[in-house]
């Protein structure tokens, strides 16, 4: 009987044992290091976000080169609507000198104002009062605009008969006259070669013809200095304009020198930023 009861106090101090450390195990977890973490990987693969590539333009092409603008006055007073030779307020207002570089001017920028005519009068003419030259085609023919421009008089004038006068961007004002009827009004925009007249015998004329002048700040001077009127194409020297008391003096000389040092601007008015000080000797 003793051993009987022996073998049960072993058989319940077992149990009692295991069951301390069932418990024992369950408050007192054993620490668990970060390498003995695995991290699971997605049940499916996660889609990246939508992207829209930008690709960068193409180096825009070079712009031709323009020629230089002047400060002109383009709100016209009544005077400069009705007359022909009368100074820009704005042009030479601040200088006694201006300088138009033709050379700056593309074949696109300018047009001979009556393709394919010949010259049947030139300036000054044999009495030397001929304000511009005679040109000659035939009959209605289409009289294109010099430059661009804004037209500061369309009308009947005297003996010039339908007159345009366009102002220019680059400093010229252009006549146009004897027109057999005028294609323009006062104040409308022009692009070189834009039709503005239709050659006639209007005013005083003895044929059908266009009376073609060129003018600065009002004061007309040889269009042969502009334009090599042989070969109706724009000569590629420089021209300045001097003050020389109510007058102006135009003269057309080779390229300056600081034009041949490389690039080189010109303010709106007068002479180049980098030689306003310095005089240009002619």
């Amino acid at each position: 009987m003793p051993k009987i009861y022996s073998y049960i106090l072993s058989f319940i101090t077992l149990i009692t044992l295991s069951t301390c450390s069932s418990v024992l195990s369950v408050q007192s977890p054993l620490p668990v290091t970060a390498q003995e973490v695995a991290i699971a990987p997605p049940a499916s693969e996660v889609p990246l976000p939508k992207v829209d590539y930008i690709f960068l333009p193409p180096a825009p092409e070079l712009g031709k080169t323009e020629y230089a603008r002047k400060d002109i006055t383009e709100d016209f007073s009544l005077r400069e609507k009705a007359d022909i030779a009368v100074p820009d307020p704005k042009l030479l207002a601040n200088d006694n000198s201006l300088v138009i570089d033709l050379a700056l001017i593309t074949e696109e920028d300018y047009a001979f104002p009556l393709p394919g005519a010949k010259v049947i009068s030139p300036y000054a003419g044999r009495r030397r009062h001929h304000s511009g030259v005679d040109l000659k085609t035939c009959a209605n023919d289409t009289i294109v605009a010099a430059f661009d421009g804004i037209v500061r008089m369309a009308k009947p004038y005297a003996a010039y008969g339908n007159v345009v006068v366009i102002r220019h961007y680059n400093g010229l004002e252009t006549v146009y006259s004897h027109n057999s009827k005028n294609l323009v009004k006062v104040g409308e925009r022009v692009k070189a070669g834009d039709p503005v007249g239709l050659t006639g015998r209007t005013g005083r004329a003895t044929t059908e013809h266009l009376h073609f002048e060129v003018r600065i700040n009002g004061q007309h001077f040889d269009p042969n200095k502009v334009f090599d009127l042989e070969k109706r194409k724009l000569h590629t020297t420089c021209l300045v304009a001097t003050k020389t008391g109510r007058n102006i003096a135009v003269k057309a000389v080779d390229i300056l020198p600081h034009q041949r040092a490389g690039e080189y601007q010109y303010s709106y008015v007068g002479i180049p930023v980098s030689d306003k000080n310095k005089k240009i000797n002619l």
